[in-house]
C-alpha cells in the first residue's frame, strides 16, 4: 500500500472514530438529561405496581416440550411502591413467593428496589436493596410501623450490580445492562462466586429480566441457558391481593365479642354479622361494621360475604339451647359462602366434646350438651372437608373474667382434663393462631394451665 493511501486510511479511520464518538457522546448526553431522568423515573413510579407473575411464558415452554436448560421458571412477583426517607429516587418493595400467596412458608425473596438518579453516571439506576435479617422479614407492604422504622443499615446491596437505565425513544418501555463490572454473589448451593448476566426491560405492564448466572468457567449455574428474557406480566392489581379484612359471626356477646374486642383494639378492619334482634350495644364502641342477617339463611350469609372484601372469617355460633340448629346450620352456611367467594381462612369455636375428644368431658357434661355436640361435630366435619384453610378451637367449660395469659392450645385428645377457662382467654388463643399460618388444617383444645 502506497504511503498516500495509508494516509488516506488513517484520516478516513479518524473521521469514523470522531463520528463513532460523537454518536456515543450524542446518545449519553441525551440519557443523561435531567428532563429524561425525571422522565423515567416518573414512568417507573407509574407502571411497577401489583401483582405479576411468568405462567403464561411457563406454559408456553410446557407446550413447545422446550428443552430443561432452556425453560423459564414460573414465578410470582408482588411490587408495592413505598415512601421511606434513607434513599433517594423511587422505592418499591418487592416480594417473590412461589405460588402468588403472602404466606411466609411460600415467599422465597424480599426486598427494596430502588431507581434513582446516580450522580456519577448522571442517569437513573436500578438498584436492589436486600434485607439483612430477610428470614424475619415478611409482607412489609403491610406493616407501615415496621417500614417507618427501617433505615439503610437494615439493609445489603453490590454497587457493580446496578442496571443503568434508558427510556426507548417511543416512552413505551425503560430497560438497561448490569454493565458495571462483575456482579459477583455467592452459590447458595455451592459457596462458591457466581457472576451475574442480567438486564431488564420494563413496560406499563411487564417486567422482564435475564436473570442469568454463571460459574468462573461460564456455564450457566442458575437461570435459564435461553437468551428469551423472563417475562412477568401484570396480573392483578394491588387492590387485587388479600384483604385483611375479618368477617365475624357470633360477635354480639360472649367469646365472639371479646374476639372482636382484640381485632379492633390493633387496628383490623372488622365487619360482624348479627340479627336483627341482637343487642349491638358493646359493638358500638369498638368502631366495627356491622351487617344484619340471619345465619341459618344462607342467602343472608352470602350476602355478608358479598358486602366486602375479606381476608378471614371467624365463627364463633353457638346456643345455649341444645336443639338450635345454628351450631351446624349457620357455621355450615358460613363455610359455604366462603368457599363460594373465595375466602380460604376460617376459624371456628366448637367445643372440647365435639369430634374426637367426646371422651374428655365429664358423662354429665355430655348428657346436657349432648344434641349440641353432635350439632358442632357436624360442623366441624363440614368444615374439613371444605377443602378451606381451617382452624378448630375446642375450648372447655367457658367462664368470665380476664384473660389469664397462661391458657395454651393443644392437638389431641388424650392429654389433658376437662376443665375452666375464661371466654376472654378463648378469644386470645384464637387470634394467636389466626395469625399463625402453621395452625391452617388442624385443630385445638384451649386448655387453661393447672394453678
Amino acid at each position: 500500500m502506497t504511503f498516500k493511501k495509508r494516509i488516506i486510511f488513517f484520516i478516513v479511520g479518524i473521521g469514523l472514530s470522531l463520528l463513532t464518538y460523537n454518536l456515543v457522546f450524542a446518545i449519553e448526553a441525551r440519557a443523561q438529561s435531567p428532563a429524561d431522568n425525571e422522565r423515567i423515573l416518573a414512568a417507573v413510579k407509574e407502571w411497577v405496581v401489583g401483582r405479576y407473575d411468568s405462567s403464561e411464558q411457563y406454559q408456553r415452554d410446557i407446550d413447545m416440550e422446550v428443552p430443561d436448560n432452556l425453560q423459564h421458571r414460573l414465578m410470582y412477583q408482588l411490587f408495592v411502591p413505598v415512601d421511606v426517607s434513607f434513599v433517594d429516587g423511587v422505592t418499591i418493595y418487592q416480594q417473590s413467593s412461589m405460588d402468588g400467596s403472602e404466606d411466609p412458608d411460600w415467599i422465597t425473596r424480599r426486598g427494596l428496589l430502588q431507581f434513582y438518579v446516580n450522580p456519577e453516571t448522571g442517569r437513573v439506576h436500578q438498584r436492589e436493596l436486600d434485607f439483612k435479617d430477610a428470614e424475619n422479614v415478611f409482607n412489609v407492604h403491610r406493616d407501615p410501623e415496621f417500614l417507618a422504622g427501617l433505615t439503610l443499615d437494615d439493609f445489603t446491596w453490590r454497587e457493580n450490580c446496578d442496571f443503568k437505565l434508558t427510556m426507548s425513544d417511543d416512552g413505551m418501555s425503560v430497560s438497561g445492562p448490569m454493565d458495571f463490572g462483575p456482579c459477583r454473589m455467592e452459590n447458595p448451593g455451592s459457596g462458591e462466586d457466581m457472576i451475574a448476566e442480567d438486564k431488564i426491560h420494563i413496560t406499563s405492564d411487564e417486567y422482564w429480566f435475564l436473570g442469568r448466572y454463571l460459574d468462573k468457567g461460564g456455564a450457566v449455574v442458575w437461570g435459564t441457558e435461553s437468551d428469551e428474557m423472563n417475562k412477568l406480566k401484570r396480573t392483578g392489581d394491588l387492590d387485587d391481593t388479600e384483604s385483611s379484612a375479618v368477617l365475624v359471626f357470633g360477635g354480639t356477646r360472649a367469646t365472639g365479642l371479646e374476639i372482636i374486642k382484640i381485632l379492633a383494639a390493633r387496628g383490623d378492619s372488622v365487619t360482624a354479622f348479627v340479627r336483627p334482634t341482637s343487642d349491638v350495644t358493646a359493638l358500638q364502641d369498638l368502631e366495627v361494621e356491622l351487617f344484619v342477617g340471619d345465619a341459618l339463611d344462607a342467602d343472608s350469609v352470602r350476602a355478608a360475604f358479598d358486602s366486602g372484601t375479606y381476608g378471614a372469617v371467624i365463627s364463633s355460633l353457638g346456643s345455649t339451647r341444645g336443639d338450635s340448629p345454628v351450631d351446624d346450620v349457620g357455621t355450615i352456611n358460613v363455610a359455604e359462602a366462603a368457599k363460594a367467594t373465595g375466602v380460604d381462612r376460617i376459624l371456628m369455636v366448637s367445643s372440647i366434646g365435639a369430634g374426637d375428644s367426646r371422651d374428655a368431658l365429664p358423662f354429665y357434661v355430655r348428657w346436657i350438651l349432648g344434641s349440641a355436640l353432635e350439632r358442632k361435630t357436624t360442623a366441624e366435619n363440614h368444615l374439613i372437608a371444605s377443602g378451606l384453610d381451617y382452624t378448630i378451637i375446642r375450648p372447655g367449660g367457658l367462664g368470665t373474667g380476664p384473660a389469664t395469659e397462661t391458657g395454651f392450645l393443644i392437638e389431641g385428645s388424650e392429654r389433658f382434663e376437662f376443665g375452666q377457662i375464661p371466654r376472654a382467654e378463648v378469644a386470645r388463643l384464637l387470634i394467636e393462631a389466626f395469625d399463625d399460618s402453621d395452625t391452617e388444617r388442624k385443630i385445638y383444645h384451649a386448655i387453661e394451665a393447672a394453678d
